[in-house]
């Protein structure tokens, strides 16, 4: 009887002890987490028929639901963020002015760009995106090289967000500079947008 009491008890040690272990595995190795501080936001719209790229930047970016994750996709997926409008930066202070006031201050309750990242684990996913009244997912293609992730994705502010008067306000101020050798002035609808986040581990 003795014997069979102290063999149990060596069995439910041993798996207390075995339990243990793999528990402590479960959280070894790395996290990740968003820095809001690395991350970047860059854009390119487009002018003239030939499509003469005009690039810039958001200087600004709020993050929220900011986890830990054993990977980079993992710690992204889910991330929220609010862009101010009022940061956009183009390096020309006369262009900024009116993307600011005559392109968003057209748009509905556009203070700031708000959306959510949703990442798939081949490279692509999609942005959930808010702007002028309307959300919309915005198709993205992602690349991770250790711990820093690049994101690239394409939209029509007009087949996107409805944002035609925004457009047609942009254009008209920037009639002139707009126009290519053919003399037509035209302000594209597309524009590139590309993110880049180096992200914490530890």
């Amino acid at each position: 009887m003795k014997k069979i009491i102290v063999l149990t008890m060596a069995l439910a040690i041993s798996m207390v002890t075995v339990s243990c272990k793999k528990e402590a595995k479960k959280v070894e190795g790395p996290q990740f987490s968003v820095e809001p501080k690395t991350v970047t936001i860059k854009w390119t719209g487009y002018k003239t028929t030939s499509k003469i790229p005009v690039n810039g930047e958001f200087k600004t970016l709020e993050v929220s639901n900011i986890k830990e994750a054993p990977t980079a996709v993992e710690a992204l997926n889910g991330t929220k963020f609010s862009i101010p409008v009022s940061s956009i930066f183009s390096g020309d202070a006369d262009r900024d002015s009116k993307l600011k006031q005559l392109f968003f201050g057209v748009m509905d309750a556009t203070v700031s760009i708000t959306g959510t990242l949703n990442l798939g684990e081949n490279g692509a996913g999609n942005i959930n995106l808010s702007m002028n009244g309307v959300s919309k997912e915005i198709p993205v293609t992602y690349t991770v090289e250790g711990q820093m992730v690049e994101l690239n994705g394409t939209l029509d502010v007009v087949n996107d967000f409805s944002a035609q008067a925004a457009l047609e306000s942009i254009n008209t101020a920037c009639l002139e500079l707009h126009k290519g050798p053919d003399g037509v002035s035209k302000t594209w609808s597309e524009v590139a947008i590309s993110a880049s986040v180096y992200l914490k581990k530890g």
